[in-house]
């Protein structure tokens, strides 16, 4: 049985209930460290989601296949959920934050139910946009996220790519999250700014 515990690739350590942001300036500079990131889970046998546009889930799986990922099998074990920013976010073309968070809480529960003990979850919001997106909505489902993940046994990476989004979404990442990539740096981040927490949803998570 999995414990929680520190964890990471290369040079970078994390631990359960990290909710981290990623800045990129590239595709090939996000795949050199979230390829290894999600390999590195799929090796530890920890349920591993990726959720994003197909453009990034494609070069997500060129990069696990370089690191000698059986693809396959991950993905019709469902070890490997690749999920797309729709489903995710955008069901009927509008974002609604507390089903997001209800899809986040059914992904945690069917961890367990598959016998899962942690998760990790590859975020790509480089389709991020503010005419899909109200920035003061994303800010507080970011701030929101936060609180939800912290005591859980699960990591989120939130990766934007900073060509793809705008400088109002990168302050809102920066102000939202405790802990920072940028580039291939991982550090504290000391742009976070902890938003106060709201009415709590008392419901059993996991």
């Amino acid at each position: 049985m999995e414990t929680p515990t520190e964890f990471g690739y290369d040079a970078f350590r994390f631990n359960w209930g990290d909710h981290i942001c990623a800045i990129f300036d590239s595709p090939a500079q996000q795949m050199d460290v979230m390829g290894p990131f999600v390999s590195a889970g799929i090796r530890a046998e920890q349920r591993c989601v990726w959720i994003g546009q197909e453009r990034s889930a494609a070069a997500l799986r060129e990069a696990l296949q370089d690191l000698g990922g059986d693809l396959p099998t991950l993905e019709a074990s469902s070890q490997l959920l690749i999920i797309s920013e729709i489903d995710f976010y955008l069901q009927g073309g509008a974002f609604d934050p507390d089903r997001t968070i209800d899809l986040l809480r059914a992904l945690l529960q069917d961890n367990q139910r598959e016998g899962y003990y942690s998760m990790r979850i590859a975020n790509d919001v480089s389709w991020l946009r503010e005419d899909r997106i109200d920035p003061l909505a994303w800010e507080e489902f970011e701030g929101r996220l936060t609180h939800e993940i912290s005591s859980l046994p699960m990591v989120m990476v939130c990766q934007y790519d900073r060509r793809q989004v705008s400088g109002d979404m990168l302050v809102i990442a920066l102000q939202t999250h405790p802990a920072v990539i940028l580039g291939d740096r991982f550090r504290q981040n000391p742009f976070f700014a902890p938003t106060p927490v709201g009415p709590t949803d008392t419901r059993e998570i996991i």
